[in-house]
């Protein structure tokens, strides 16, 4: 809440003193030459109401000054703001409170809790299953690398042992020169079929 002006502060205060039936309690002051922070404890015991029916409520109340005149040194509140907290407010009415500290914040903490336990859990499920990702890439890539090493001395194996297949045909061709089943005809043998 935010008033500003001498006449409208004075009326707030006016309501503050028909709520209260004992003054607040001041619990901190802090100013700093223009501002003033207030912590207090608001004692809310309407008249109207029952004395034992008291509640009370914390509260900052934040005023600002300025000179009345230059060079005065007479401050003069030009505004004030009162704010409350949630948690105050929820904690001033006794039903509530009791909810709010047994109840409410108990399920909050829990809540709280499992979440973090689950992300924690699903951090730690993910930073395996990228290890074991880095892993099936780095033995992928070792299975290549030695696949292409068998590859390569594959090739060089079978070009050998083609050229060898190649020359030893080529002997035992040269040897059996009146072979019937082998004909040379330019510089390449064919295989001819025995017609009887």
């Amino acid at each position: 809440m935010s008033t500003e002006g001498v006449m409208n502060i004075q009326y707030v205060y006016t309501v503050w003193q028909a709520m209260n039936r004992t003054k607040p309690e001041i619990d901190n002051i802090v100013f700093d030459g223009h501002t003033a922070v207030v912590h207090l404890t608001q004692n809310i015991s309407p008249s109207v109401l029952p004395s034992f029916i008291q509640i009370q409520v914390p509260a900052i109340t934040t005023l600002h000054f300025k000179e009345t005149d230059p060079d005065s040194g007479l401050l003069k509140i030009y505004r004030q703001d009162d704010s409350w907290t949630l948690e105050g407010l929820l904690q001033s009415v006794p039903l509530i409170s009791f909810w709010y500290d047994h109840v409410l914040r108990l399920i909050m903490g829990k809540i709280v809790t499992t979440t973090g336990d689950l992300l924690d859990a699903a951090l730690q499920q993910a930073e395996k299953m990228s290890q074991r990702g880095q892993d099936i890439q780095m033995i992928g890539r070792n299975l290549a690398i030695e696949n292409m090493e068998k590859l390569d001395e594959y090739k060089s194996d079978l070009h050998e042992n083609y050229l060898k297949g190649i020359r030893n045909w080529r002997e035992s061709c040269s040897l059996e020169d009146n072979h019937p089943m082998i004909k040379e005809s330019g510089g390449l043998y064919t295989m001819v079929e025995d017609v009887d």
